[in-house]
């Protein structure tokens, strides 16, 4: 088990920001999580692991060319079901919305 998925927000987005982990580093060991845990759970009804890795990749590249987006820079999260996200499906946890 990586310690760095118990660490909070601000920690891990400073040790981003610092370069001792790597934007997509911190998202595959998320991700990981995410595999492991979600099928007993349930707690990510929609996963885009292929999106998120290319926005890591350029939330990395941003920050070697010395670019800081703001305080949560690269760090891995969720949205919750009921905000609709362009290019993914929003259920509301609804069944009637499955496909929305």
């Amino acid at each position: 088990m990586n310690d760095l998925a118990f660490r909070s927000a601000s920690e891990l987005a400073a040790a981003l920001q610092a370069r001792t982990i790597g934007c997509r580093e911190l998202l595959e060991i998320h991700l990981g999580r995410v595999e492991a845990l979600n099928p007993a759970i349930n707690a990510v009804v929609t996963l885009d692991a292929e999106r998120a890795r290319r926005r890591a990749d350029e939330a990395d590249a941003a920050l070697a060319r010395g670019e800081i987006w703001g305080p949560l820079h690269g760090l891995p999260m969720t949205l919750k079901d009921s905000w609709e996200t362009a290019g993914l499906r929003t259920t509301s946890g609804t069944p009637d919305l499955a496909g929305h």
